[in-house]
């Protein structure tokens, strides 16, 4: 009987043997895995673990090393060394790595970070394909991002900061329906955001901080479930993004965006931090920032935000960190901000509080009108042939006389003064000032004699002359001075409250979506674009001249579309032009007639390019001279007239500066601005960078006249666009043609002089279409920025920023005057000129 206890406790030992065989046999192939990644990762300390137990899913989680399993079978795995600086040796494979980790087949989380890894990220990534989210941040991998990693459709959370990955983001990121986290910040990602991240509707995070990335950023307001966005050291702009309502934080800091914050950003009720720092915003700060319901960090700095702050202000109470330094902000700082649970920093604008170092407040006026001093610059010439050049040096020599009888009666006064402030003295403050009577009656009857006899419309100058006559010898007699009458800029700071109308001001507060309704850029094949055109049939062709042949054509699913074809005079294959394609695929703007793609057609036998073709969006309506001073059909308002001016110029501004590198002396016509059925501006005809010809064009400018080196050539590229400008203005105000160069001269020496004079015989000049409904402040500072930009010398002319910032003004106050006259047609205020 004794032996059968034995055989029975045998028999329990057996079972028992049999059944930690049969479990280790089950681990065995994923622990052999484990073994395997730990000795590709050189037996990192993280992994020290794994030599000392075998029961791998037993083992306590640390911050360095946590392994989940279920049913058995390995599902997460997190190991995090200490070797973020360092490289593993150079006979590390992350292939081999990638390719062993494969065999885990169940694996759903992956995180490997600070481990030395480095390489680029090898195809066999796509052997997981059961991972919801992967980690590998704070290692080495370089490279561009595979394409492989599009095949884990089950990927939630992709995070690949602190790399040193290169190249664009992909476009199929957006294939990636079900993510969550897209976090790629501290790489070197270079090139625009793809349109695609539009489709991540599931998306909560978006880190692209700290790498290369430029342009305009493409619509995020499908991303409804997007709460923290952040894009700081990049350079996107110069338009603010379209943003979804649910974001807590808001990070821009360090980009290039230039204009102004829309008014939308002030509904973001769970917004908690917004970071708008180190850009060039302009336009008034939204008092609303201070008290959005869940506010808590705010920096606003280094911006050019302007407008006044007061002490009645309200601030929400979690509010604890304030940054509105290096602004151009007035007034005084709000009551409540002032707490000491607070940090608040306000230095370097001109507010009344000194306990930060402030500027004076004349520095916030004159730096908000957006004016500066350009290094001197050689004069541009505009010549056409021997007959323009006769005429328009006699126009020259003309101009001169007159500018140079002005001086000499204003140096008895007053000292010429820099372009930045313009001169307040009038011509009644000269004339009250000169004792010789007949001095006076002289130079203006030369002035006068010499404008008779070169502007073609006698009777308006006739009416000019007589109110000058007037006017000049009523002051003179009585011996009365009156105000100034031209109105500069300053006055206009000093005389209203430029918070409240550029808080009214729709040009500023809104900005406009590049691109917003066009497809996005792609190549074209060749047979599309002779679908399109019938075979590129004459009947589709709009015009033939030296800038190639442009035909209309129709794609496949309806859009109308524009195809400029240019002959390469010199053969290189496609590579050669990519780089210039490259910078015409981010000429897309709002004001633009913008482009849509490309196509190459090669010669068969060295594939050299033959021709290129540039498609661009269609525009069918008129050009702007049609609108303004065309013989027939329906005329622009005045208010109409300034909103399409501010479209030129911001579609000028963007081919400036919203590109790199920017397209200057684009040689602008009034003929080249197109409107559209609403009658928005869209400029057709700029620099377009491409052939080896043309390639000069980018940074050297095409004026005949620019001299000297490469800087300066740029520098005048500039003005040369600026004076452009003044000639379209001209046109505007004038409301007639201007065909030949010697009339710019000559009409402006008629605007200069009417500046100088009242209001009866300034509007006599205008084009009797809209003469009527422009309020005198409106019209005045049209035509003194028009003045301007027709400066001889190209120093002597405003910036870009500086004209927008003068047309914004005028359309402001043409409102405001048209709601106080809303009650008649035409009813101008008595002038305190006539006094």
């Amino acid at each position: 009987m004794a032996p059968k206890p034995v055989s029975l406790s045998y028999l329990l030992l057996l079972v028992l043997f049999l059944a930690i065989q049969l479990s280790e046999q089950l681990e065995f192939s994923q622990s052999q895995t484990l073994l395997k990644v730990q000795q590709l990762l050189g037996y990192p300390s993280a992994l020290g673990t794994l030599s000392s137990t075998t029961d791998f899913c037993n083992i306590e989680p640390t911050p360095y090393l946590t392994l989940v399993c279920y049913e058995d079978s390995l599902t997460q795995l997190h190991v995090v060394g200490n070797n973020e600086f360092s490289p593993l040796p150079q006979n590390f494979s992350s292939d081999t790595l990638f390719a062993t980790l494969g065999t885990l087949s169940s694996l759903k989380v992956l995180s490997l970070v600070s481990l030395g890894l480095w390489g680029a990220l090898p195809e066999s990534i796509a052997q997981l394909s059961s991972l919801e989210i992967l980690n590998i941040s704070s290692n080495h991998f370089n490279g561009v991002i595979p394409s492989q990693l599009s095949l884990l459709r089950n990927l939630q959370s992709l995070v690949l900061d602190g790399n040193n990955f290169n190249g664009e983001i992909p476009n199929w990121v957006g294939s990636l329906q079900g993510l969550a986290v897209l976090s790629m910040k501290n790489n070197w990602l270079s090139g625009s955001l793809p349109t695609s991240l539009d489709a991540l509707h599931t998306l909560r995070v978006l880190d692209l901080s700290n790498n290369q990335l430029s342009g305009e950023l493409p619509h995020l307001k499908n991303l409804a479930n997007l709460q923290v966005l952040n894009l700081e050291n990049n350079t996107f702009g110069p338009h603010f993004p379209s943003l979804p309502t649910k974001l807590v934080s808001l990070v821009l800091r360090n980009n290039s965006f230039r204009l102004g914050v829309p008014s939308g950003l002030s509904s973001l009720y769970l917004l908690q931090k917004l970071d708008l720092s180190l850009n060039g915003f302009v336009g008034p700060l939204p008092p609303s920032f201070l008290s959005l319901p869940s506010i808590n960090y705010l920096d606003v700095s280094s911006n050019k935000f302007t407008g006044m702050l007061f002490n009645s202000m309200s601030c929400n109470d979690d509010l604890h960190f304030v940054n509105l330094s290096s602004n151009l902000l007035k007034g005084e700082l709000p009551t409540c901000l002032e707490p000491k649970t607070r940090v608040v920093l306000y230095a370097r604008n001109c507010l009344s509080n000194k306990n930060q170092d402030q500027h004076p407040s004349d520095f916030c006026s004159n730096e908000a009108l957006a004016v500066t001093i350009i290094p001197r610059q050689q004069k541009r010439k505009r010549t056409t042939s021997k007959a323009v050049l006769v005429s328009s040096t006699g126009g020259v020599v003309g101009g001169v006389l007159i500018v140079g009888v002005v001086i000499l009666v204003v140096s008895r006064v007053h000292k010429k003064q820099v372009v930045k402030i313009p001169s307040k003295f009038t011509l009644e403050h000269v004339i009250s000032e000169v004792d010789n009577e007949d001095k006076v009656k002289t130079a203006t009857r030369f002035i006068m004699e010499h404008i008779i006899k070169r502007v073609p419309d006698k009777h308006a100058v006739k009416t000019l002359t007589r109110s000058i006559k007037e006017h000049v010898m009523s002051k003179v007699n009585n011996k009365r001075v009156v105000r100034a009458s031209t109105r500069s800029i300053i006055e206009h700071v000093s005389s209203v409250n430029t918070a409240k109308l550029l808080t009214d001001a729709r040009y500023i507060s809104e900005t406009m979506k590049m691109g917003a309704s066009l497809p996005a850029y792609r190549t074209f094949a060749l047979d599309e674009l002779k679908e399109a055109t019938s075979n590129f049939d004459a009947s589709c062709l709009i015009s033939d001249g030296p800038h190639g042949q442009i035909y209309k054509g129709v794609l496949s699913d309806g859009m109308h579309i524009a195809i400029r074809g240019l002959k390469m005079k010199k053969r290189h294959g496609p590579q050669t032009y990519m780089h210039h394609v490259e910078l015409i695929s981010k000429l897309r703007h709002s004001y633009l007639v913008s482009a849509l793609g490309h196509a190459f057609e090669c010669n068969q036998d060295d594939s050299c390019v033959n021709n290129v073709f540039l498609i661009f969006e269609f525009v069918p309506n008129r050009s702007l001279r049609s609108c303004v001073s065309g013989s027939s059909g329906e005329k622009l308002a005045w208010t109409q007239r300034i909103a399409a001016a501010i479209g030129v110029v911001k579609g000028i501004q963007f081919l400036h500066t919203g590109i790199v590198p920017g397209l200057y002396s684009n040689n602008l016509k009034i003929t080249d601005i197109l409107l559209d059925n609403n009658h928005n501006v869209k400029i057709s005809s700029y620099n377009l960078p491409l052939s080896g010809e043309n390639k000069r064009m980018i940074s050297n400018g095409t004026s005949p006249g620019l001299k000297g080196n490469v800087q300066a050539r740029i520098k005048d590229a500039d003005k040369n666009d600026v004076y452009d400008i003044g000639v379209i203005l001209l046109e505007i105000i004038l409301g007639r043609p201007i065909m030949f160069h010697n009339e710019v001269g000559t009409l402006k020496d008629l605007l200069q002089v009417s500046i100088k004079t009242d209001d009866i015989a300034r509007r006599s000049i205008v084009d009797p279409a809209v003469h009527k409904e422009c309020s005198d402040e409106s019209l005045m500072t049209m035509m003194e920025i028009c003045v301007r930009c027709l400066s001889s010398e190209p120093t002597d002319r405003p910036s870009v920023e500086d004209i927008l910032w003068n047309l914004q003004f005028a359309a402001q106050v043409q409102n405001s005057w048209r709601r106080d006259s809303s009650d008649h047609i035409y009813s101008p205020a008595p002038s305190s000129r006539e006094t």
